[in-house]
């Protein structure tokens, strides 16, 4: 439905993205988390979904739906698909609580800080061969 209505949010983008990429024997798994430095008419800060594809020996990030930057996600959950990666299962009565989660910037390799921006660079979401995040 997501490719003929060329419609959809974030999670329905990711799981086309996932199915063309499995098709091609790429592996793929999907992501999700916070989305820091998105376009503030967006709106505020908010969950999104991502996908992660095995390129090169590398886990790369990849934003199907194109409205986050990728640089900014700050990951929760990371699975086969929507149902193997909820980042909140509710089982039984809620009790709603107020959470914070401080977001810090750190300096890159050049001593540098920087915000978040757009780049056609991929960015790898692990260091390397050894497959750690």
């Amino acid at each position: 439905q997501t490719l003929r209505d060329r419609q959809g949010v974030c999670r329905d983008f990711a799981h086309l993205m996932i199915a063309l990429c499995r098709a091609v024997n790429i592996p793929a798994r999907f992501t999700t988390g916070l989305d820091y430095g998105a376009d503030p008419a967006l709106g505020p800060t908010d969950f999104h979904a991502y996908v992660e594809c095995f390129l090169s020996g590398r886990w790369y990030m990849f934003d199907p739906s194109g409205t986050a930057i990728p640089m900014g996600f700050v990951r929760l959950t990371s699975g086969r698909d929507a149902a193997d990666s909820a980042y909140a299962s509710i089982f039984g009565d809620v009790l709603p609580t107020t959470r914070f989660l401080k977001v810090e910037a750190v300096s890159g390799a050049d001593g540098m800080v920087r915000e978040p921006y757009r780049t056609t660079m991929a960015v790898s979401t692990d260091d390397g061969p050894s497959g750690r995040y």
